[in-house]
């Protein structure tokens, strides 16, 4: 990558890093919507911008890697093999994470949201206990690295 190219990289990151802390001050230290000041659920008046600003980071960061992951599989075709065996473990744990959720109804007294569904809940727990399964196979990762080094 060229030097230029790097400089202009970096001048953006800067640029999205400086928009996200300026929401994130006027979120913290901003005015609030009238009538929810003083409630348990006081809400900053810019709180769907800065969830608009954290949708357009997403897209942003799931486009570019979608973009580069097609550049790699052209450029390194012998890696398509190792990118499906990680499609596939993925897959793996989406699955047994979604047949450990649970889609029993919460007794919630005087809950009238829509969300108390059984397909939201097991969506819900499905994300959850994904979220379980990959940090304990971190956890076990650096387990494993410390200790292989001590045989090694």
């Amino acid at each position: 990558m060229s030097n230029l190219t790097s400089r202009i990289i970096q001048i953006i990151l800067w640029l999205f890093m400086a928009v996200t802390i300026v929401f994130a001050a006027i979120f913290y230290f901003g005015n609030v919507i009238e009538g929810t000041k003083g409630t348990r659920l006081e809400e900053p008046v810019v709180t769907q911008a800065f969830l608009s600003w954290a949708y357009i980071l997403f897209f942003i960061a799931a486009g570019i890697t979608v973009i580069f992951s097609i550049i790699n599989i052209i450029l390194n075709p012998k890696g398509i093999k190792k990118g499906i065996i990680y499609l596939v473990v993925a897959a793996a744990v989406i699955i047994i994470a979604y047949f450990m959720a649970d889609d029993t109804v919460l007794n919630m007294p005087h809950y009238t949201g829509k969300d108390n569904v059984p397909t939201t809940l097991r969506y819900v727990d499905t994300v959850l206990f994904t979220a379980y399964i990959l940090v304990g196979l971190a956890f076990l990762a650096i387990l494993w690295s410390s200790v292989s080094r001590i045989f090694k």
